[in-house]
């Protein structure tokens, strides 16, 4: 059995003396804990005996009051106040509220150290320890069979199970439970965690208490985890139901949320495999169209979307993000871009924006329809993207206004490449030069010799060169207004179509 506020009471060499609370006198003390901060709560889970130095004690009544009563929510088996020359007078409101919460307030004496009173609350409770011992090997031989092989059950099911209390691992920004907690969280328990987040501005203390109907206890703690998580208990057991084997199970937790992430991640790789071969056009509709259906994805009401750059350390876990929020997703990254296969609604598009940051640039296709649209997808989503990055929410649609007036669609400006750089592109790549690339940087440079030649490391002599096969081949003269202008609004069309060329991010030469 725990020793009580009571034995403490008792003991002749701690002198305490009772000021109110005596009906408390039979709460159990699992730990003495100093601390003489107004917040102590935040770091108590329960059945500890706060000690607070007298001098910090507020010195009016209400203060006084409100102090105890925060410590009787967090199930404090009562308060200690060590004497000291600068305690100031402990007030009627005080004892007032000790009755009222039944938590006995104590006083300590000068001489007597709070060590001497942790050390006698140890000694005490020493006959306990077993269960206490007990209850923390049950929770780390569920973390060494996961670690050995593949558990039957998650070890948070296990422990809790094994516990006799409920455990949840959820979102704090949405309340979903990760894919382990079982059984899912009633509504009253969520709503709890959401609005004790909300207060926080998503700042979590040690231990949080949360408020639940027909005085239930549940504590909540932050897990460490590339997303957001935190374990919420609910009716911990009595020996051990403390901050020691709250954390405890916070590590079996942080287990769990690592092991989901594993599972989380070979879903990406799988999901950018098939998005891959959807791009490529090696996969058949119905293959397709069964694959998407598996990641909760229906073509008809999907967009395309491509991203350039962003925080691309956000990227790497977009994933877990997508899924906390219950959003279907595919993903694929060939950089410098991120495509990603989305519900066609704004909080999909507006989620992965706040996850990669006000700098990306996002280019969004007309809803896909069929998977065999996939590949014109792709082209909308480049056409947009390029057309995204002037403008200031750094996002379009395909359809949307915009610059290129005299482009009307994809299909014209394929046109306009074809017509116009067909046999240049069709030369580089029979003969492994950069004709296209070379006319792009010479006319970046403002169609300046001694500039382009510095910009592509070579002599100027090698410019002029290529200048002069660009005008043969593309029969086109550099010199002509006409001929220049058809030649720039097709490496225009050509970047439209499969995003912008290295100059495209290059600064203006000098």
């Amino acid at each position: 059995m725990r020793t009580s506020v009571a034995d403490l009471l008792g003991l002749p060499h701690l002198r305490l003396s009772l000021f109110a609370g005596g009906e408390g006198l039979g709460r159990t003390v699992s730990w003495a804990h100093a601390s003489d901060l107004d917040t102590a709560r935040d770091w108590m889970a329960g059945d500890e005996l706060l000690m607070r130095n007298g001098f910090t004690m507020p010195s009016s009544g209400p203060e006084q009051a409100r102090l105890l009563r925060g410590v009787a929510d967090a199930g404090a088996s009562g308060l200690v106040i060590g004497e000291d020359p600068r305690t100031p007078p402990l007030r009627n409101e005080l004892a007032v509220a000790a009755e009222a919460c039944r938590v006995p307030v104590l006083i300590a004496p000068y001489a007597v150290s709070f060590a001497a009173i942790s050390r006698a609350v140890a000694d005490a409770n020493s006959r306990a320890d077993a269960a206490r011992v007990a209850q923390v090997e049950r929770v780390y031989a569920a973390v060494r069979d996961a670690l050995g092989g593949t558990p039957s059950e998650s070890p948070v099911v296990r422990v809790a199970r094994e516990l006799g209390c409920r455990l949840h691992l959820l979102d704090p920004r949405t309340g979903h439970p990760l894919g382990a907690s079982r059984p899912e969280p009633a509504p009253e328990l969520v709503r709890a965690v959401l609005d004790a987040v909300r207060e926080r501005d998503g700042r979590m203390p040690g231990v949080v208490h949360l408020p639940l109907p027909g005085g239930a206890r549940a504590l909540m703690v932050e897990i460490p985890a590339a997303e957001p998580t935190v374990l919420v208990a609910v009716d911990l057991p009595a020996p051990a139901s403390d901050t020691s084997l709250l954390h405890h199970l916070a590590t079996v937790a942080a287990l769990e949320v690592a092991r989901h992430s594993m599972t989380m991640e070979h879903r990406r790789r799988i999901g950018a495999e098939l998005l891959a071969h959807m791009l490529d056009g090696r996969t058949d509709e119905a293959t397709a169209e069964r694959e998407l259906a598996d990641f909760g994805l229906e073509p008809s009401g999907c967009v395309l979307v491509a991203v350039r750059r962003g925080d691309w350390a956000g990227q790497r876990d977009l994933h877990l993000m997508l899924e906390r929020h219950r959003i279907p997703w595919l993903l694929l990254s060939r950089a410098p871009l991120l495509y990603a296969l989305l519900p066609d609604e704004e909080n999909a598009l507006a989620a992965v924006r706040r996850k990669l940051g006000d700098s990306a640039v996002f280019g969004i296709s007309d809803p896909l329809g069929t998977t065999r649209r996939i590949p014109a997808a792709q082209r909308e989503a480049m056409w947009a993207l390029t057309v995204a990055a002037s403008r200031p929410d750094r996002s379009a649609r395909y359809g949307d206004d915009h610059g290129y007036t005299v482009l009307r669609g994809v299909d014209e400006a394929r046109r306009q490449v074809e017509r116009t750089l067909g046999p240049l592109l069709a030369y580089d790549e029979r003969h492994g030069t950069e004709l296209v690339a070379s006319l792009e940087a010479f006319l970046h440079c403002r169609r300046s010799w001694q500039r382009t030649a510095a910009a592509l490391s070579v002599h100027k002599q090698t410019v002029m060169y290529r200048m002069q096969r660009v005008e043969q081949i593309t029969g086109r003269t550099l010199a002509e207004t006409a001929d220049l202008a058809e030649l720039w609004l097709a490496l225009q069309a050509r970047e439209l179509l499969d995003g912008p060329s290295r100059w495209a991010a290059a600064p203006e030469p000098d």
